[in-house]
């Protein structure tokens, strides 16, 4: 009672109660019922969302600041203000509000939000039969007298953690770290000398190694490395060149891997590697379960399984773009090995999170709405990620429900990303993650790489594209959370959305007008460049659209689409009519087209050597291919003027290649200019720096060095943890899974 009291003196006297049903708009708010109308329609908001806008409008009449919200809203919980801005961005997308020119929440630089909407007081809210929605950010961490069993055996993993955190920018090496308590071990892995650690740690389930993923810094090469936990240094694994997110076998003897566009297998010695099948596309994390199915993400395509020993892949889920989602991510195996945790990418709250479904049947059920990724530890618990907090929580997997109270285990730690990979792995006896989400810096670097300046932005932006001037830059900025494309006035440093939804701009040739894409990539729109006047759809399908280029003559539009018989290809829509045509599709990948300034020429890059390269052909007849790149690269950018051609190799070094005569045979010899600090991969979809004109300087994506961050794995971490079903009953929340999530189409 004493804290609550505390609470409401600080907040400050209230306008009028927060619980009282409010019009505003064409919106109803009861806060007592703790639901939200649109002309009568439900609306569906998590509860802690629906508790911060109905704050907002009892204290309506003055700025609040953050930490007041937050303390009214997630007064039982420990959250950063990522979960109030993750918040504030589900509630504009429900009132279709636009942070930029709102009308009903206002952004307070610096401190805070306002709700500027007019409000009047409603004497009968509206009458609709209670909705339920999932609401994982809601989870209990609250502070009893009587604390579980549960809660108290986490207290010393929990510490051993922080001590960790403490720890993390001292260490620069391997260091074993005893800690107080007498099971618990922490070790700090850090990159073996001369390369940089590009994944998490992935532990084996017996609790005897973890791997990781390392790049050589002198030729870019990721290779694959293994530590057994009773050695001291961990040892590199031969035939691993191109390895990325690894995965153990369910009995921990062996480890697959993704490099080259193949799914592989090896020993934990690298005695014996075997190809167990073919993949393509941007892969998302793959997971090997006790039935010896393994079962592998494609970030545009959907879920996949595959037997261990080889053989046909099948698809298990697909892609609902009627529901927006953005991918399907991070599977992970129950024990039974046919169950599974996945992943829903989408920008739409009441369709993210994390799901189960089996290799066996179709179908899929909501667990978690707000996590990014989940693993089962026995004997009863889910380990998952709910933005950068790394979450523990008893989970009866026989009766799939949840049980006790979640245990937040660390903060800031690294979210999964297709450069890194899950970022989380766990078995009951070893525990693996990284702290330290990367930081975007967008940097002016001249063509030696030395910095020149920074472009300062208000959100986190991606696949930035310069105007033909110049003088303004085109960009996005996150497919999930403040989505939008924006301009950026270079000289004024002054940003404008231009879109709320929408994504993967580029500019027309003479800078007049952009195009970009909405819901998740179906619907290609064109608008003017300044703001006047409303898109216009020009194309819409159930096809996921990546826009490449605009032709000089200002007549078609380049995007790559994928389709399953033959990849990712191009594809161009002439503006006249809207009527899309396949430009390039062979039973290859070709993707990050870009057109020559003077229109004849299309540099492309394309997998049909067996390595992704550089290709240029003529445009718009397409005659033979002419390589570019010589041993990889990726994401060609013409100079203005058209005498150089630029690309980035497999280490992220900037390349370019003189093209005084396009017809010349063989083309020019790369040179490399500088190394890059970009930390995306350069075959992903976006856009990972930008050419001015002239081709004196870059505008670089690049990041703070989290690749420093070593991973973190503490063993024997669930020491002494009960399963859910060895709670006492009054400990427990036994809330049915049904209660807390939704059947998937």
């Amino acid at each position: 009672m004493k804290n609550s009291e505390n609470r409401d003196r600080s907040a400050g006297p209230r306008p009028d109660s927060e619980h009282s049903p409010v019009r505003f708009g064409p919106f109803v708010l009861d806060g007592d019922r703790k639901k939200l109308w649109r002309d009568g329609v439900l609306v569906p908001l998590p509860s802690r969302a629906l508790e911060s806008l109905a704050y907002l409008i009892a204290h309506r009449d003055r700025a609040v600041d953050r930490e007041e919200i937050i303390s009214a809203a997630w007064h039982d919980v420990a959250v950063t203000d990522d979960s109030l801005i993750h918040a504030i961005s589900v509630i504009r997308r429900a009132l279709g509000d636009n942070p930029t020119q709102a009308s009903f929440i206002e952004t307070i630089p610096r401190r805070g939000y306002r709700f500027i909407g007019h409000v009047e007081p409603v004497e009968d809210a509206v009458q609709a039969e209670p909705v339920t929605l999932p609401d994982a950010a809601a989870v209990s961490e609250k502070t009893s007298d009587r604390a579980s069993p549960w809660s108290r055996r986490l207290a010393v993993a929990v510490a051993l953690l922080v001590v960790a955190s403490a720890a993390t920018v001292a260490y620069k090496r391997w260091l074993v770290s005893d800690a107080s308590s007498e099971n618990s071990t922490l070790i700090q892995q850090a990159a073996p000398p001369g390369t940089t650690m590009v994944s998490g740690g992935v532990v084996s389930p017996q609790g005897r190694h973890f791997a990781f993923i390392a790049r050589e810094q002198q030729t870019g090469r990721t290779s694959l490395w293994i530590r057994a936990v009773s050695a001291i240094e961990p040892q590199r694994v031969p035939g691993t060149d191109g390895a990325s997110q690894p995965f153990f076998s369910a009995d921990g003897k062996t480890i697959a891997f993704f490099a080259n566009g193949r799914l592989l297998a090896t020993d934990v010695t690298g005695a014996h590697t075997r190809t167990i099948a073919s993949v393509q596309g941007a892969l998302a994390g793959g997971s090997w379960g006790a039935n010896d199915v393994i079962v592998f993400a494609e970030w545009m395509t959907g879920l996949y399984a595959v037997p261990a020993r080889g053989g046909p892949v099948s698809r298990l889920t697909r892609l609902d773009h009627t529901a927006l989602d953005v991918a399907h991510a991070w599977p992970q195996f129950l024990p039974d090995g046919r169950r599974f945790l996945y992943q829903v990418i989408s920008p739409d709250s009441t369709r993210a999170g994390v799901y189960i479904a089996n290799v066996d049947a179709s179908g899929s059920t909501r667990l978690l709405d707000s996590a990014t990724a989940a693993t089962y530890v026995a004997p009863g618990f889910l380990v998952y990620l709910q933005r950068d907090m790394l979450m523990a929580e008893p989970f009866d997997v026989a009766q799939l429900r949840f049980g006790g109270h979640a245990v937040r285990l660390a903060t800031g730690v690294t979210a999964p990303s297709l450069a890194d990979g899950i970022g989380l792995s766990a078995s009951r006896d070893m525990l693996a993650f990284r702290w330290g989400a990367m930081e975007q810096q967008l940097t002016w670097v001249d063509r030696s790489g030395r910095p020149q300046s920074t472009l300062q932005v208000p959100t986190s932006m991606f696949n930035f594209r310069l105007s033909p001037d110049g003088r303004s830059v085109l960009a996005a900025s996150s497919l999930t959370d403040s989505t939008g494309v924006w301009l950026v006035d270079l000289a004024q440093q002054r940003s404008t959305q231009l879109a709320a939804d929408g994504i993967a701009a580029v500019w027309s040739p003479d800078g007049t007008r952009v195009a970009f894409t909405s819901r998740a990539g179906l619907d290609l729109h064109v608008r003017s460049s300044g703001g006047i006047g409303h898109a216009e759809r020009v194309a819409s399908n159930q096809s996921v659209k990546v826009l490449n280029d605009w032709s000089s003559s200002g007549n078609a539009i380049i995007y790559t689409q994928h389709e399953p018989a033959t990849k990712l290809d191009l594809w161009h829509v002439p503006l006249s009519d809207g009527a899309a045509q396949p430009l390039l599709n062979t039973p290859f990948n070709e993707a990050q087209a870009r057109i020559s300034p003077d229109g004849r020429w299309i540099a492309y890059v394309s997998d049909t050597s067996g390595t992704q390269e550089v290709y240029l052909r003529r445009y718009p007849e397409l005659d033979a291919p002419r390589r570019v790149s010589t041993d990889g690269g990726a994401q060609p950018q013409w100079r203005g003027d058209q005498r150089e051609l630029f690309f980035l190799a497999p280490d992220r070094a900037l390349m370019a290649v003189s093209l005084t005569d396009a017809d010349a045979s063989p083309l020019g010899v790369p040179r490399r200019l500088f190394q890059t600090s970009i930390a995306d991969d350069p075959s992903g979809a976006r856009d990972s720096y930008a050419a001015m004109p002239d081709g004196r300087s870059f505008l670089i994506d690049a990041r703070s060095d989290a690749t420093l961050a070593p991973i973190t794995v503490l063993l024997h971490w669930a020491s002494g943890f009960a399963a859910p079903a060895a709670m006492a009953s009054d400990e427990r929340d036994t809330t049915e899974l049904g209660r807390r999530t939704r059947r998937a189409p």
